[in-house]
């Protein structure tokens, strides 16, 4: 009987877990082990995956990419949704790092989270292709073909006009 209950338990146990309600960022503020640890793939010698430039992205779709990047490494602490949005030739500009994404995995692949969306901010300015995401530091990439494709981390400012307007659920963003 008791293997019986523990067996059911197990089995359930995840049905539980599906059907929980979803929380939001103030209520994970005290399970520090969900809001500042997120996917961990630092057994992995390299990202899964890059971003594959497309020279048919569109401005609209780039700054929704810029938004799911920033969610990503400031945000969620999601290395691999981070990593697919960043290309193969990553220029780093900040003097004590290599190009390249490799250079920066080992930095980034504990999915540590940054900050919360109501500590920091973020934009995509799209008459430039640049991004940028304000926490500690502010940060600034150059987006190519709807990839990440430059970064540059000193004296940066988050630019107080032209940035995009986030889309609804259901419309495009406005440019």
């Amino acid at each position: 009987m008791r293997f019986l209950r523990l067996l059911t338990t197990s089995l359930l146990a995840p049905i539980t877990c599906l059907a929980a309600p979803l929380v939001s960022d103030d209520d994970l503020v005290l399970r520090d082990d969900l809001i500042y640890k997120r996917e961990n793939l630092c057994s992995l010698k390299s990202p899964p995956q890059l971003c594959q430039p497309n020279s048919s992205v569109t401005p609209e779709e780039t700054a929704l990419r810029a938004y799911k990047f920033y969610r990503a490494f400031v945000v969620d602490g999601d290395p691999r949704t981070m990593f697919s949005l960043i290309d193969s030739s990553y220029i780093q500009h900040h003097a004590g790092y290599q190009s390249g994404p490799q250079a920066i995995w080992s930095l980034f692949c504990n999915g540590n989270k940054i900050g919360s969306e109501a500590s920091t901010a973020w934009c995509f300015v799209p008459s430039t292709n640049m991004s940028y995401a304000r926490y500690s530091t502010t940060d600034r990439w150059r987006w190519v073909d709807g990839c990440v494709h430059e970064h540059w981390d000193s004296n940066e400012r988050i630019p107080t006009t032209g940035c995009a307007k986030l889309p609804t659920a259901t419309a495009a963003p406005k440019l």
